[in-house]
């Protein structure tokens, strides 16, 4: 019972964040999926990790529930479901890999280098959920798929170009400021942002 006189809480308020630790989740599941071989089963496990990316940021915003907490989850959430991709892929579908090795490393690298220097700098893991993250985790959600079903190559190499300039934008930001913001839209909001704090 809430004490009278006291706020409360939103009813949604952990539903983010309950999204976001069942993304976290999902990884061990799906990676057993994979290891044995359940294809089915691992594309559907990991469409309902996409899913909860895309309801956990919708109702946090929607309901104004966000949360620091909330954006580290999102953010490790997003990271463990798309790290454990190139493994699962790999068991799953090891021709395919092999021959979109270039982009696959592409797009691992752009993932991993500005998570591990923005890591290195603040001790912590932010979450920009900037534009282009945000675009390039759209075009990874289609075209993955498009490539592990049906074996169309070229949306996911766009999709891998475009984890660049993800990359360089979150870069940029982690280059910008000297200590961790989250929700920064581009490398050009948080130059912005100095400017007006200087």
């Amino acid at each position: 019972m809430v004490p009278r006189g006291a706020a409360r809480e939103h009813p949604l308020t952990n539903v983010p964040n309950l999204l976001s630790l069942f993304r976290i989740g999902c990884v061990p599941v799906l990676l057993w999926f994979a290891w044995t071989g359940s294809r089915e089963a691992f594309l559907v496990g990991f469409g309902l990790g996409l899913l909860s990316d895309v309801l956990d940021g919708i109702i946090a915003r929607r309901f104004g529930v966000e949360s620091e907490l909330g954006a580290q989850l999102d953010q490790w959430g997003d990271f463990a479901l798309w790290v454990c991709l190139p493994l699962a892929a790999w068991w799953l579908w090891p021709e395919v890999l092999r021959r979109e090795a270039v982009y696959v490393v592409l797009a691992i690298v752009c993932l991993l280098l500005p998570t591990a220097i923005a890591y290195g700098k603040y001790r912590e893991v932010p979450g920009y959920h900037t534009w282009s993250a945000k675009t390039s985790a759209v075009l990874m959600g289609v075209s993955v798929p498009l490539l592990l079903i049906f074996d169309v190559a070229w949306p996911f190499r766009v999709a891998a170009l475009w984890q660049l300039v993800a990359a360089v934008d979150e870069l940029g930001i982690t280059f910008v400021f000297a200590e961790c913001h989250h929700d920064v839209a581009s490398v050009f909001h948080a130059l912005r942002k100095r400017g007006q704090s200087a």
